[in-house]
């Protein structure tokens, strides 16, 4: 299957913080020889993390490779830098990952102003729009090239804090759809991927408790049916979109649970 994938020599574009989804995307692809470049607005990647990346290619030379940069993705000016910069640490990009999820409960008091929505609007929404655009140029021009959302979203009806945040991402689903069209005749996909509920969710939503089982555990109190989308299958089908394999799958959005 490893080599069905054939994603040798392939670049990443990453953007989101150092969650346990992205690291253990980034694990994936770069065993995959994938070379990964980790756009981080919380300048959360510790260099302990590259430097493991990096170790594991000297002893196969077949494995890829990760950097990360420091980015603000809130101005486009600074977008198109950086992503220039990207494009310059491995000798281009042919895949972009859009992890700028939003762990944090965004409930609407109806009684109070909504404070900090442009920023959040800024950060997880038109950040995401600057980056493919900016991404786009150098997949056209090589006529190839795979753009990936994820979107963390509820994981059920029955909680009730996440609000907001449909307002900020869910728009990706309908742009994914309407640009998969667009780009389809450069061989470039555009899809989303719906993960309900991760370890910085729950922790999130959670900030008291003393571990995952005791946060999943109260959840589990409003919806007995939650459980955790494990990092390894979000990789996986990660993996699977970004791959050859996924080419005919484009302007979709899938769930995973």
């Amino acid at each position: 299957m490893e080599n069905g994938f054939n994603l040798h020599q392939k670049v990443a574009l990453i953007a989101g913080p150092l969650s346990t989804t992205v690291s253990s995307v980034v694990m994936g692809l770069t065993r995959l020889g994938v070379d990964c470049v980790i756009l981080d607005p919380e300048k959360s990647v510790p260099q302990a993390f590259i430097n493991q990346i990096n170790d594991a290619r000297e002893i196969n030379d077949k494995f890829g490779r990760a950097a990360f940069i420091p980015s603000d993705l809130t101005s486009q000016e600074n977008i198109r830098d950086v992503i220039g910069r990207a494009s310059q640490t491995f000798g281009g990009l042919d895949i972009y990952i859009d992890a700028l999820m939003i762990n944090q409960p965004t409930p609407m008091k109806i009684d109070t102003p909504l404070e900090g929505l442009d920023l959040m609007i800024d950060k997880h929404l038109k950040g995401s729009l600057y980056l493919t655009q900016g991404v786009l140029a150098f997949f056209k021009s090589r006529k190839r090239g795979r753009v990936l959302y994820l979107l963390n979203e509820s994981p059920s009806a029955k909680v009730r804090e996440d609000v907001l945040v449909q307002a900020v991402r869910s728009g990706l689903k309908g742009f994914a759809a309407a640009l998969a069209k667009q780009v389809s005749e450069f061989n470039i996909t555009v899809n989303a991927l719906s993960v309900a509920l991760t370890e910085e969710y729950i922790l999130a939503h959670d900030p008291q408790a003393k571990s995952i089982k005791e946060a999943l555990e109260k959840l589990k109190l409003v919806d007995p049916s939650l459980k955790i989308t494990e990092p390894d299958k979000i990789t996986q089908t990660v993996t699977f979109l970004v791959s050859p394999l996924g080419a005919a799958v484009s302007g979709q959005t899938l769930s995973l649970s």
